[in-house]
């Protein structure tokens, strides 16, 4: 796994462990650039947000998208993560505790 993606994912799994919220004022905790696509996670409630925009602001393929995320959300059931392209991004949804689960499940952390 490529170091950006680790330490996003350490940093997602340890704060979502700990109670924290995933804030948009720690963005770089929470962010990622990876093969021209930036990851950007957030969420202080129980809903996790990853956005997927392209680094230099071009037209996000759908399917380039779902590739970059598929270390946080391939561990994921089907039909959990929720996902809403657009032009410019594409924004996925899922549950923290559903996000913490199954990551230890398959003992990412």
């Amino acid at each position: 796994m490529p170091e950006p993606v680790q330490r996003v994912l350490d940093a997602l799994l340890e704060d979502i462990q700990a109670g924290l919220p995933i804030r948009l004022d720690a963005a770089e905790r929470y962010r990622a650039e990876i093969d021209d696509y930036i990851i950007q996670f957030e969420g202080e409630d129980d809903l996790l947000h990853c956005s997927v925009t392209r680094a230099d602001g071009g037209l996000v393929d759908l399917e380039a998208a779902h590739r970059v995320v598929e270390p946080f959300f391939s561990v994921m059931p089907k039909g959990i993560v929720w996902f809403k392209p657009a032009e410019h991004s594409v924004h996925y949804y899922v549950g923290h505790d559903h996000f913490l689960a199954a990551h230890q499940a398959v003992g990412t952390r």
